[in-house]
């Protein structure tokens, strides 16, 4: 996938870049968003420059695939401040953006034709403006149409309920539960997963 990039009403998703390594150190390390992910341990600097480094833009070479969220500037006033990028696409047209989150595909399955599924809002000023709805839309039509994948899933903590909102919104159905799945402090609490099938 490389320099290809997926364009949406608000935003384009698009593979990350060395100057992302602030950003996704940020998100990767913030405290109340450990509990979410694979990663416990605290990841440095060097580390998520490896990652990104290391990151082909091919999902069937990587198994994962994380895409940046950035915000049209003319989406929002807010794309004058926070983190603005102006490198430009793949053809080196400038576009000036802000990047807003990220939504990655991950333990890819090819054989299978499925994928696991995740999206990051990151600042709660961004949140309920349909952002992540689009993102989400966008990327299942790329795993469905282009990728072929018969289904999409994602475990989500019971008690996040804007994220299980969202899934929902987005055709995505509860199909089980996995009980003390996830450690959140020193308590446990159930997931819920949910699947998107390609039918």
């Amino acid at each position: 996938m490389k320099y290809e990039l997926l364009k949406g009403e608000k935003f384009t998703l698009r593979e990350m870049r060395a100057d992302d390594r602030d950003l996704i150190h940020d998100w990767e390390n913030r405290p109340e968003l450990k509990y979410l992910g694979d990663e416990h341990e605290t990841l440095s600097k060097e580390q998520i420059a490896d990652f990104i480094e290391r990151s082909s833009g091919d999902i069937y070479t990587d198994g994962q695939l994380r895409l940046m969220i950035d915000l049209h500037p003319s989406t929002s006033l807010r794309a004058q401040r926070g983190n603005l990028s102006d490198q430009g696409d793949c053809f080196g047209r400038s576009s000036l953006a802000m990047t807003i989150g990220c939504i990655d595909i991950f333990e890819f399955d090819q054989h299978n034709q499925r994928a696991g599924v995740g999206i990051l809002i990151a600042e709660t000023k961004d949140r309920k403006n349909g952002y992540a709805k689009e993102a989400l839309n966008l990327l299942t039509n790329y795993c469905f149409e282009v990728l072929n994948l018969k289904q999409l899933y994602c475990h989500i903590p019971v008690d996040n309920d804007a994220s299980l909102r969202l899934f929902s919104t987005c055709g995505f159905e509860e199909t089980g539960r996995c009980r003390d799945w996830v450690k959140k402090g020193n308590a446990f609490i159930d997931a819920v997963f949910m699947q998107r099938l390609n039918d």
